[in-house]
């Protein structure tokens, strides 16, 4: 096949054998012509120009044009940037962009244009794969188009599938909605797609930083959200999706900022989140009080799904506010599980006296519908004020009723004041958990290791039968820190880390 013509499959009838009935053959001839096939096309870009032949804007207006699910793949060697200099690159049917690696096709918007736009106007059943490019200077600021300043979706109610894989989108801008992305009833995928240094602002309640996610199922997998900042929600991540689910897994969140709430993730009237696997680390909420990390407010329906957050850590974010609450994490509506986690040198409030009633890495907003559970969780030196007083767990009480905290098989630097945990089952302690300092320790997300001699190892619960600790197959969830027990007993440490040796003596002998 020839660079940039379209390719199609051969279709048509088998010939017709001796045996069959003549007056058939009419009949499966007219058969044929009443059901045409659109036949699927590969346009192959060769150039790096903005437009003319062989360019990335040409396969593109191509497929447009082209009946049915089209791929533009790119010329074996072709390397370098393509600079949008005739505005963004608009998509309207359904399509497959295969680059060849994000390291060697990069898809600029000159800091002047959106660079992709899919709109609303193709059929209803569209899908949408971009994988292996860079998408940078992406800029949407204009009135009534300020968001996604590296890829738009435009709104649509038919939750148009669109899957991101081995993608880089950094420096891009909107003004309203999702400095990188901005999607709107989609089905949305992001694997190993890394957002790092977008921002939203400038525009009306500009949230989102690097990905916006209106009405939109959400998974991510193996993403990286990075230094990206909101002027008002989710520096990271907004989302808010009545009905709609979300799940992130082997993800790291982490040095972005905003200032209203959640500076990691923002999380609005979601109906079902889970996040596994997964770190955030040294999020930055300057302005407001809630969610240094992520600010959830969920579904408050007593029969809605139980959102999780497991296998988790949260080390080193800040609310910046004297009242901040929440440096890691704040509820302020639905239900929320969270287990196996590690909450630690999470701040709130650092360069004041601080409020006395706020505070908390974790914190839980009141109401009779908030109902959180935490399950064999660490938390330690998580502090509020100049002053580092020790705060790891709080909860508002009065007005609006009383919401419901459940907590066993924890420890904490200091347990939490009478009242604050409502339903305190059996486990809790206090106690120096001795953890490591942050790093890489053969999983996708960094960890907080746990020397041999932390109370928390053998200490904790498994309550949802977990297989693996955060760093994911090849390190399992429960282990018997003591490899000369006979017979061995396999115990669940506290956090998210879970302890292992890497040689074990016996009685004299290697094991």
């Amino acid at each position: 096949m020839r660079p940039g013509s379209g390719s199609t499959d051969d279709q048509g009838a088998h010939p017709a054998q001796e045996s069959h009935v003549k007056s058939l053959v009419p009949l499966a001839t007219a058969l044929l012509c009443a059901c045409p096939a659109a036949h699927a096309a590969t346009f192959t870009v060769t150039s790096l120009a903005d437009a003319g032949a062989g360019s990335l804007r040409a396969a593109i207006a191509s497929a447009n044009a082209a009946a049915g699910a089209d791929t533009i793949a790119f010329q074996a060697g072709l390397t370098g940037t393509i600079t949008l200099a005739s505005g963004e690159l608009r998509i309207s049917d359904s399509l497959t962009i295969t680059g060849p690696g994000a390291n060697r096709i990069t898809v600029d918007g000159n800091d002047a244009s959106r660079v992709f736009h899919i709109d609303d106007t193709g059929p209803d059943d569209r899908a949408f794969a971009f994988s292996g490019l860079t998408v940078t200077g992406g800029r949407a600021v204009a009135a009534n188009d300020d968001q996604g300043g590296g890829l738009y979706l435009a709104p649509s109610f038919d939750q148009v599938p669109l899957r991101l894989t081995s993608m880089v989108f950094t420096a891009n801008h909107a003004a309203r909605r999702g400095g990188a992305i901005s999607v709107s009833g989609s089905q949305l995928t992001l694997v190993n797609v890394h957002l790092t240094g977008n921002a939203v602002e400038g525009g009306f309640q500009p949230s989102g930083g690097a990905l916006y996610a209106d009405r939109t199922a959400l998974v991510m997998e193996r993403c990286r959200v990075v230094d990206n900042d909101a002027q008002l929600s989710g520096g990271g991540i907004s989302m808010s999706s009545p009905g709609i689910s979300a799940s992130i897994s082997d993800t790291l969140v982490q040095g972005n900022t905003a200032t209203h709430t959640g500076a990691g993730m923002n999380v609005g009237t979601m109906s079902h989140l889970t996040i596994r696997r997964s770190a955030f680390v040294q999020n930055w909420l300057t302005s407001q009080t809630e969610g240094g990390a992520i600010y959830f407010a969920g579904v408050t329906d007593a029969g809605s799904p139980e959102n999780v957050i497991e296998n988790t850590t949260f080390s080193g974010n800040i609310s910046q506010h004297d009242s901040g609450r929440g440096s890691a994490l704040a509820i302020a509506s639905g239900n929320m599980t969270v287990r196996n986690s590690t909450f630690a040198h999470n701040r709130t409030s650092p360069d004041a006296a601080g409020t006395p009633t706020a505070g908390g890495a974790l914190w839980v907003a009141n109401g009779t519908s908030t109902r959180v559970t935490v399950q064999s969780t660490l938390f330690a030196d998580n502090t509020h004020g100049n002053a580092s007083t020790p705060r790891d767990l709080t909860r508002l009480t009065g007005g609006g009723g009383e919401s419901t905290l459940s907590v066993d098989h924890s420890l904490f630097e200091v347990l939490p004041a009478i009242g604050v945990i409502t339903n305190p089952g059996t486990g809790n302690f206090e106690a120096d958990a001795q953890l490591l300092p942050l790093a890489y320790a053969g999983g996708a997300t960094p960890v907080h290791a746990l020397p041999l001699a932390s109370p928390a190892i053998d200490a904790g619960a498994n309550p949802a039968n977990l297989t693996t600790e955060q760093r994911g197959p090849g390190f399992a969830r429960a282990m018997d820190a003591n490899p000369c027990r006979r017979p061995l007993v396999a115990r669940a440490d506290i956090g998210a880390y879970e302890y292992r040796s890497d040689t074990i003596f016996c009685y004299g002998f290697n094991n």
